[in-house]
């Protein structure tokens, strides 16, 4: 009998299996899709490895998990130097942001509304209800009125006014105008811009925690969604694809709503509700291959101005020193919205168009892109609505006593988070099992209450 189930082979499933196989149990994991990573896979387009969308190793990943993808990816883990871009009143500025590319490219009357914001912020109420406001007082109108507010309803379809506290304190760390000066000077030098990425894409390190965790003994299983999981006195039945297994307990990393419609006995109503309540906003990753060797030099082009659909445009060769081909290279275009609105639906050619002509309102030069393949993604960022807030509470306090079946991950949780902070939570998953394989309560809430700190690095 297998001890431990893991719904779903993306970074938090995988690490929580390779770790709990470490402490001695049986894992076995179900992966719907024919492949590990979820949102953290790579695949190829027109011969090139890609992602879903621009993604990056952060230095600020815990010791112990960037020692243990060190040892398993060894040189093919390169150190990066970031170099993006920010369009912003119609003027390029370099991100991460550094001092004399800020003094030399922004407008001198947006900085001097900063610098007059930032003089002023003493002034301001420390009173805030909403994202909006909360970012106001951090970083002041200048900022919040500029960037984040239409950068934010980009992403999230709806007004900052609408949102939560909670979703700024997930998504921005910059305390205020200082602080943002303050990193600004560091990534002024290279080793401030550093990221880690690998050879063949970011779902090299999905890809190396499985290899490694089926050399260790864990089963995995693709191709298998989970159809029902059904929990008895003494264990869990878990039914994915064709197979049935019996298990103490199970990790879900799997979607909320998807979870709970394999349970029995089910949830109950309340929670139900409160599920379906909780909207997500989905994302459509748009790859053009252009028959050049190099678009631009820039890693990444971020579009904070609603008069662009496009959010962020990456190009996959400019993150690594890989095997890519000399005469293309294929860019990856981020666009939010909601499933089944206008352009969820639209012919991938449609969209390449839609992208084409976003770029050269940018500024950008015309890719003359000969292909495109868009993958839709229908739960990428949790929407922290002031309308659902009684809801969040509803599934935080039910995820707050899990019983025998845990949910973690970014989908698990309805969280922003990086990639590392899934990779802990899987870490502190395993590490909360007793030798039985069942999990302890009070160690695995202390883990949920300090992940509720995790601040999102761009």
């Amino acid at each position: 009998m297998s001890d431990i189930a893991v719904l779903g082979a993306g970074p938090a499933g995988l690490m929580t299996a390779l770790k709990a196989r470490e402490q001695g149990h049986e894992v076995t994991i179900f992966e719907a899709s024919d492949r590990v990573g979820g949102m953290a896979a790579s695949f190829e387009v027109a011969g090139q490895r890609v992602d879903f969308g621009s993604h990056r190793l952060h230095p600020a990943t815990d010791p112990e998990i960037m020692s243990l993808i060190k040892s398993l990816l060894g040189d093919d883990l390169q150190t990066r130097e970031r170099h993006g871009r920010i369009r912003l009143k119609n003027q390029w500025i370099g991100f991460p942001l550094r001092t004399l590319d800020m003094i030399k490219h922004l407008p001198i009357r947006f900085s001097g509304a900063v610098a007059f914001d930032t003089i002023t912020k003493p002034l301001r109420s420390s009173r805030t209800s909403d994202f909006e406001s909360e970012i106001q007082r951090r970083l002041g109108p200048t900022v919040a009125r500029e960037f984040y507010g239409p950068y934010t309803t980009k992403l999230y379809g709806v007004d900052p006014s609408h949102l939560t506290t909670e979703l700024s304190n997930r998504r921005v760390s910059a305390a205020g105008p200082l602080h943002i000066i303050k990193n600004a000077v560091r990534a002024s030098r290279p080793e401030g811009r550093i990221f880690y990425y690998p050879r063949r894409g970011y779902g090299q390190i999905a890809e190396s925690l499985a290899e490694t965790a089926i050399d260790r003994g864990v089963k995995l299983e693709l191709r298998s969604p989970a159809r029902q999981v059904t929990t008895k006195q003494d264990r869990v039945e878990v039914t994915c694809g064709n197979t049935s297994i019996d298990v103490n307990t199970v990790f879900s990393s799997i979607p909320l709503n998807a979870l709970i419609q394999t349970l029995d006995p089910p949830p109950p109503a309340e929670l139900v509700t409160a599920i379906d309540r909780q909207r997500t906003r989905g994302m459509l990753i748009a790859h053009l291959v252009v028959p050049r060797s190099q678009y631009t030099p820039f890693d990444a082009h971020y579009f904070p101005g609603l008069d662009i659909t496009t959010a962020r445009l990456s190009e996959a060769k400019n993150y690594r020193d890989g095997d890519d081909p000399d005469d293309l290279t294929v860019l990856c275009a981020e666009l939010a919205c909601w499933v089944d609105d206008e352009i969820w639906n639209l012919p991938s050619e449609d969209i390449g168009q839609l992208v084409e002509e976003d770029l050269q309102r940018a500024g950008l030069p015309s890719t003359g892109h000969v292909h495109v393949e868009v993958r839709r993604l229908p739960s990428v960022y949790p929407v922290y609505e002031h309308s659902t807030v009684d809801a969040r509470e509803v599934i935080d306090n039910w995820l707050h006593e899990p019983g025998r079946v845990v949910s973690l991950g970014r989908q698990g949780l309805g969280v922003p988070d990086n990639l590392h902070h899934v990779l802990a939570m899987g870490s502190r998953g395993a590490a909360a099992l007793d030798a039985s394989g069942l999990i302890n309560q009070k160690a695995w809430q202390d883990s949920l209450s300090e992940f509720a700190q995790h601040v999102v690095q761009d």
